[in-house]
């Protein structure tokens, strides 16, 4: 159950909720090397490895139902849409994913970062590494396909992991996610029914809550497109019946003998139609998505801490003490920007509160803004990439320098000529970006000068494009190409 310290934020760029504050990697650690298995043998954590543990019949039964369903549907489907066998199972476990896969003729291996479940998986005879997937990626193996069986719910860095995963495969190469189905319509409403505390939160160990819209959206963020989702069987269709298997562990086990008669009853086919049926409505007890690495990762940029020089000019990542400022300057220079209206005090702050900080957070940010410092440490201007697009890796420049440094034509050139140099190496060199343009009132005259001067050619003409006091402006566009 939830404790007292955390409370659950909703991730302002994907949507999937999440413990606040994220737990601590020495916490989690911790957890999972003293108390993780003793919850699971318990009956606290993770049921269907809980069966696995136990042994005998049992564990039989349910190696039998997960081959029918589950890992049969992971084999069936990187068969079809993998390009090769070679398949890696993050977080795998004891390794029972790993042996039903190696039975269907994969080249399987798992990672595991337990060192009690790999070495079970080993002593089985299974090739399991005993890492987390970031010192694992260090190797440079390359896979066909990647698997992750609820693992992502478990990282405080969602997208770091699917960084790691991006990389980790081969071009066309299929990345296999199942998370639980959290905050559902049908959940909610078996709390209602029941009145008890959501029992799906987990702390500290589950830290991100998905549904399918977030899962698909991270997974897009980070250079994968989904081309299949199922659900499964919804559970809480049982407490929707009167039926407490959250407060009682029999009546649980009871629920889930009666789910299993229902999915081996049913042809692979048959189910598969069904619980696709129910992804597209946002239902079942867990998310099952297939994606292919589509592109490549976007580099991630940490604004917190970013900082370049370029001769006496300092560029940091765009600070909240600033924006003031900024608001000010717009407000003074809007005859050269796309800005309707003067900004207000608050106007300002919620921009950055809601629009900059989100950006700047995200793997695959929109924009990315840069505070521009002199050699005092003041702030002179702001600019940097917006309209950012990875997928055909280019963006728009913008800048924006104090207004009295604006009026100055000297000191404007050299401020201008110097954010280009800068913004030039870091778009190219350090974000791998292949274009930058820029879009500049033709009546700016000094300012296309100094476009031209660094490399930017001119591409056309946009002919009354906007109109400003004096009626209908033209718009020069501006691009530079990275060359080879």
């Amino acid at each position: 159950m939830s404790e007292p310290t955390h409370r659950i934020a909703v991730d302002p760029t994907y949507g999937h909720r999440r413990l606040d504050p994220v737990p601590g990697a020495d916490e989690l650690g911790a957890f999972y090397q003293s108390r993780y298995y003793h919850l699971i043998r318990k009956g606290g954590r993770a049921p269907e490895l809980r069966r696995l543990l136990a042994g005998g019949p049992e564990a039989e039964r349910e190696r039998a139902w997960l081959g029918h369903t589950l890992y049969g549907d992971v084999a069936e489907t990187l068969r079809a849409a993998a390009p090769g066998r070679r398949v890696l199972d993050v977080g795998c476990g004891t390794g029972d994913l790993v042996a039903a896969l190696q039975e269907e003729a994969f080249a399987a291996e798992g990672v595991e970062p337990s060192d009690e479940a790999a070495a079970a998986g080993r002593a089985r005879g299974l090739r399991i590494h005993t890492a987390d997937l970031a010192g694992f990626a260090r190797g440079g193996a390359r896979f066909d396909a990647l698997v992750m069986l609820n693992v992502l719910e478990h990282v405080p860095d969602p997208a770091g992991v699917l960084e790691q995963a991006h990389g980790l495969l081969a071009d066309g190469g299929v990345l296999c996610v199942r998370v639980p189905n959290d905050f559902s319509r049908i959940q909610l409403a078996a709390q209602r029914l029941t009145g008890a505390a959501p029992w799906w939160i987990a702390v500290p160990d589950h830290v991100s809550y998905f549904d399918f819209a977030s899962l698909q959206a991270i997974l897009r963020g980070h250079g994968f497109e989904p081309f299949e989702s199922e659900g499964d069987f919804p559970m809480e269709i049982f407490l929707l019946l009167g039926e407490d298997y959250v407060g009682d562990p029999k009546v649980g086990s009871a629920c889930h003998r009666r789910r299993v008669d229902l999915e081996m009853g049913l042809s692979r086919e048959d189910r598969r139609a069904l619980y696709r049926a129910l992804a597209r409505g946002g239902l079942g007890r867990n998310c099952l998505v297939f994606a292919r690495r589509s592109a490549p990762a976007p580099p991630r940029a940490d604004m917190q801490r970013f900082e370049r020089r370029q001769g006496p000019y300092r560029y940091v990542g765009l600070r909240r003490a600033h924006v003031q400022a900024l608001r000010v300057w717009r407000n003074e220079q809007m005859d050269v920007l796309r800005q309707k209206a003067p900004l207000a005090e608050g106007e300002q702050e919620r921009w950055f509160s809601h629009v900059v900080e989100p950006s700047h957070r995200s793997p695959a940010p929109a924009f990315l803004l840069v505070s521009i410092l002199d050699g005092d440490g003041r702030c002179i201007g702001y600019g940097g990439l917006t309209h950012i697009d990875w997928d055909h890796r280019r963006a728009e420049v913008s800048f924006l320098a104090a207004s009295a440094r604006a009026r100055d034509a000297a000191v404007y050139a050299r401020d201008l000529s110097a954010f280009l140099a800068f913004l030039e190496r870091w778009a190219f060199d350090e974000l791998g970006l292949r274009r930058l343009f820029a879009e500049t009132y033709a009546f700016r005259t000094a300012h296309v000068a100094l476009l031209e001067a660094a490399g930017f050619r001119l591409e056309g003409r946009l002919v009354a494009h906007t109109r400003s006091a004096g009626g209908p402006v033209d718009s020069l566009v501006h691009g530079r190409v990275r060359e080879g």
